[in-house]
């Protein structure tokens, strides 16, 4: 009796015991998948390529990227005659890896309304300075350069004028539908593409004049003493055809090169051999190209 008694209680304990033991089994299993939901929820809330791609009050929000835009003005173009839209920005890398930043191009785009058309302008580039420098390399170098992960840089997008009428910037989402608008002023900015197209032909004009001018009074004065003026200016010409056509001497920086002739080998070829835009910048080797002409030379091969 005794025994039957006491095997009863061990049977009844151990009963217990094993039901505590799968209710507590139970609870961790429970904790530990909420944990799991917990965590996919927090990660997909995380990640920068998971959000919605927005534009709002200048901040144009890629997921990956964030482009704050906080300064635009207008600045001579390398293309004489012609105007850029300069839109500074900040950008940062939302993502873990090393980002393109310029890639914007692929869904920012600039129109300007024609007599005939709503034109897509083209990616623009800068002039340089009476020195031969690129006054915004570092935004330039801000644009072309890989970001690393976490990081914020200093940039610019540019594009080139085609008159003086307003600007609308389109901001697009990775299906390419358009998100925001940024319209912008180009006489607000104080710029005037068509005066500044007269006044350099009309300074152009005058300066042709003058040199016409001189050329004759040294004619005049020493023409059997010395060469003739067009002689002198062919050998002079041939000579630096020569130099830009060695222009891939890897003894010679973009610098030197700016710095001798005031403008790029491919703007040199573009305005003394007569060439076209595209062959200038495809004869050009890569090194001796600008970030603009590289992002320039991309939008041409694109266009084909």
């Amino acid at each position: 009796m005794k025994k039957s008694l006491t095997l009863g209680v061990v049977l009844i304990s151990s009963i217990i015991l094993a039901a505590c033991g799968n209710k507590n089994s139970n609870v961790a299993t429970n904790h530990s998948s909420s944990s799991s939901k917990v965590e996919k929820a927090t990660s997909k809330k995380t990640d920068p390529s998971k959000r919605k791609w927005t534009y709002k009050n200048n901040i144009f929000d890629a997921g990956i990227e964030t482009y704050k835009f906080t300064k635009t003005e207008i600045r001579d173009s390398a293309t004489e005659g012609k105007k850029v839209l300069v839109m500074y920005c900040d950008i940062t890398n939302n993502s873990k890896k090393e980002q393109d930043p310029s890639n914007i191009y692929m869904v920012v785009h600039a129109y300007q309304k024609t007599g005939t058309a709503d034109k897509n302008l083209s990616v623009g580039m800068n002039a340089y300075d009476d020195d031969g420098n690129d006054p915004l390399q570092k935004y330039n170098d801000g644009l072309q350069d890989k970001l690393l992960a976490g990081k914020t840089t200093h940039a610019a997008i540019m594009f080139t004028l085609v008159n003086d009428n307003d600007v609308t910037v389109t901001f697009q989402n990775p299906e390419f539908k358009t998100i925001g608008k940024k319209v912008i002023s180009v006489k607000g900015l104080g710029a005037s593409t068509s005066s500044s197209s007269s006044s350099s032909s009309n300074a152009s004009s005058a300066s042709s004049v003058s040199s016409a001018s001189s050329k004759a009074a040294q004619a005049s004065t020493s023409q059997k003493s010395k060469p003739s003026t067009a002689q002198s200016s062919a050998t002079a010409n041939s000579q630096k055809q020569n130099q830009v056509a060695a222009s891939s001497n890897p003894n010679q920086s973009l610098t030197d090169f700016v710095n001798e002739y005031g403008m790029s080998p491919a703007a040199y070829k573009m305005q003394h051999d007569g060439i076209s835009e595209k062959e200038a910048l495809d004869s050009t080797p890569r090194g001796m190209k600008s970030s603009g002409e590289i992002q320039r030379q991309n939008e041409l091969d694109n266009q084909q």
